[in-house]
């Protein structure tokens, strides 16, 4: 507290702007009485300026300045690369030392705050959320206890303070690590994926080679060598579409500050060039216009389509530039091209001799090497040269019964397909179904296989929408011609758009579109992994998922849950790549990978204690930065104008920051002196003007 002393103040009694006022009408008052030479001139002006100054209240105060504390503020890390080694004890010993050497100094105020953080390390986020809060004017320095990997430096930084940072850790760790210098985001179906790849260790001259494994998701292992401390191009093969994923781990070495990032997933989503779609209509109808539209309007799809307006045997003189025809190019679309296609429909079609039955035995081919074909059928599949007589029936996960239902009904989607992805997103509620419009002719069937799905049906409940996965590739069967009907909007129409988007992108495999699909995620202890199977047909069994470092198989069984799906929790602790199956009651089992994506953070990019990352800010600010292990530098206050830090010592503004506490105050004029005053200037005033 300093000493006090006193200030004249003003305490104005009524608005300034009024008194201002007042005082214009005195001054012009005096100067009339003095033009026309007025007797008692003296007397009322000093009646005037009394009365004015008592208006304007002045006053004595007796003010006290007392010195306000400056304060320090002192960021703590407190995140993952923090808790490697001894850090913990180095910071909470520091923190010991700050405490006891500032305990007696009244003038200095430390306010620790902790910064935590499991992925990245942001001290400066918290120092731009705390300096809001605190007047600028006192704030003394600024200090940081961290290991140095701090992840949003800005480039530039003026605190109006020093800014101090304590380094934990030790000068000689070593941490080898692996990290993407360029990612692929995106790959080719069937070519290769290329990262470039750094495997860092300083102990290394440039270019030793260290052995990495690589785990692809077939469960293939390669052994490749990376130079050392150089960008190397490291390339996986992208087998399908979706997610690809891929694990490099590269041995540990003794010492080492930490070994998460020994690790490193490669990523990438695996993308078709273009899909190719083959369609192949049996003669001019209003329903290939529907199949048409929706394929050319997909700018990911190349279609080929050809409608067969007249068989080979019919012969007419109509010239064929007339007929718009071409010849059917058969060989070279069944022989030559037919594995470039990854859908094939037959949108009514009938053989009349055009394609060979030797050539639908390669499309059945076809379809069992990995291929997809869509069959649209109406009366024309049940004729002599419909295709229920060839070996494409066979493949086919409905069979007709040779009945051609022809009344009017309403496609409805029954429970499997409520849960099918091709068409849950169309199904409506099961007491509130959509208003579609109604069909009125479909061919009866039945189905062929267990493993066939019926996801709509129609007239008498007959599937009129049938998948089937056969061996590695795709059919379906629609029994009926009448979709569009829909796109016409007959009835109200319906989603026709949506269903035979979703329905041709199933068979073309798209991974989102997939209905027997395993998800995974670590749980909140991250100790196990959860496994989730959105499952049709049989009830899933039994969960296994592979220890990716010991090998170990680890079993739990699944249970179902409120959404129909059913979920098993599997303990596993490590992280990483790894395989997961599941097993139906058939015996049928599903694959899938799980990947920790957060095993390789910015926190555990480099564990290395470094001073580097934040030299040029404290030099910036003026500030100390050293070792914690080589000892804390001595605290000394000091004006604002001076050296803010020297070798060992590390300097904290003195602000001159005061509080000012007002005591008594004394009035000048009081009112009832100056009204005693005032009568008697007024009194000698009568008598004197009076003689």
């Amino acid at each position: 507290m300093t000493k006090g002393w006193q200030s004249l103040q003003l305490s104005p009694l009524i608005d300034i702007g009024i008194l201002q006022i007042l005082a214009v009408v005195c001054v012009v008052a005096i100067g009339v009485f003095t033009v026309f030479r007025l007797r008692g001139i003296i007397w009322r002006g000093a009646v005037m300026v009394l009365v004015l100054l008592t208006l304007l209240a002045p006053q004595f105060a007796d003010q006290d300045r007392e010195k306000l504390s400056d304060i320090v503020l002192v960021l703590v890390d407190r995140t993952a690369s923090q808790q490697i080694g001894d850090r913990p004890a180095q910071t909470d010993e520091t923190i010991k030392n700050l405490r006891d050497r500032f305990a007696d100094n009244e003038d200095i105020e430390l306010r620790f705050e902790d910064v935590t953080g499991d992925t990245d390390t942001r001290m400066f986020a918290a120092i731009d959320r705390l300096l809001g809060g605190i007047p600028r004017e006192r704030l003394g320095g600024v200090m940081m206890i961290t290991d140095g990997q701090v992840h949003d430096v800005p480039a530039s930084l003026d605190l109006g303070a020093p800014l101090h940072v304590l380094i934990t850790g030790h000068e000689d760790e070593h941490d080898r690590r692996l990290q993407i210098r360029h990612s692929a985001d995106y790959g080719i179906v069937g070519k290769n994926a290329e990262f470039m790849v750094e495997a860092i260790d300083h102990d290394l001259a440039k270019g030793t080679p260290i052995a990495v494994r690589m785990l692809l998701e077939d469960g293939s292992e390669e052994e490749i060598a990376l130079p050392a401390n150089e960008q190397y191009r490291v390339s996986i093969p992208v087998p399908h579409a979706g997610p690809v994923l891929a694990e490099l781990r590269m041995d540990e070495i003794e010492g080492e500050t930490d070994q998460t990032n020994n690790r490193l997933i490669l990523e990438t989503t695996g993308v078709r060039d273009r899909l190719r779609v083959l369609l192949l209509s049996g003669e001019p109808h209003p329903g290939e216009r529907a199949w048409r539209n929706l394929l050319r309007a997909d700018p990911g799809v190349d279609l080929v389509h050809f409608t067969i307006l007249r068989p080979p045997e019919k012969g007419d003189d109509t010239p064929i530039n007339e007929l718009a025809l071409i010849p059917f190019p058969i060989r070279d679309l069944f022989e030559v091209r037919l594995r470039q296609f990854d859908l094939i429909i037959f949108d009514r079609y009938q053989m009349r001799g055009v394609l060979p039955g030797y050539y639908l035995e390669k499309v059945a081919d076809y379809v069992r090497w990995g291929g997809a074909a869509l069959v649209v059928a109406g009366p024309e599949y049940l004729g002599p040269d419909g295709l229920s007589s060839t070996v494409l029936n066979d493949l086919m996960p409905a069979v007709a019964t040779g009945r051609i239902i022809e009344q009017p009904f309403v496609p409805r989607v029954n429970d499997a397909g409520r849960l099918h992805p091709v068409t849950a997103a169309i199904a409506g509620s099961p007491n509130t179904p959509p208003k579609w419009g109604r069909w009125y002719r479909q061919l009866e069937t039945t189905i062929s296989d267990p493993d066939a799905m019926t996801l709509m049906t129609g007239a008498d409940n007959a599937p009129i929408l049938t998948l089937q996965r056969v061996e590695e590739g795709r059919v379906a069967m629609l029994s009926s011609d009448q979709m569009w009907l829909w796109q016409r909007g007959h009835d109200g129409g319906g989603p026709v758009a949506e269903l035979l988007r979703r329905l041709s992108h199933w068979l073309m495999k798209e991974p989102a579109l997939d209905e027997n699909t395993i998800t995974t995620v670590r749980s909140a202890d991250g100790d196990s992994l959860i496994l989730t199977w959105r499952k049709i047909g049989a009830n899933p069994d039994m969960a296994s998922v592979l220890n990716p470092e010991t090998g170990a198989q680890v079993n739990a069984p699944f249970e179902r849950q409120a959404d129909q799906t059913w979920q098993a929790v599997v303990p596993m602790a490590e992280r990483g790549l790894i395989r997961v199956s599941a097993r139906d009651q058939n015996d049928r089992t599903q694959s899938a990978l799980h990947v920790d994506r957060d095993i390789l953070t910015a926190e555990t990019r480099n564990t290395n204690s470094t001073p580097d990352i934040l030299s040029s800010l404290v030099a910036q600010n003026d500030g100390y930065i050293g070792r914690i292990e080589d000892g804390l530098p001595d605290f000394r206050q000091i004006p604002k104008d001076r050296i803010r830090h020297g070798l060992n010592w590390a300097g904290l503004i003195e602000t001159e920051s005061y509080r000012t506490i007002v005591g008594g105050i004394t009035n000048l004029l009081p009112i009832p002196l100056i009204a005693l005053l005032v009568g008697a200037i007024c009194l000698v005033g009568w008598r004197v003007e009076s003689k």
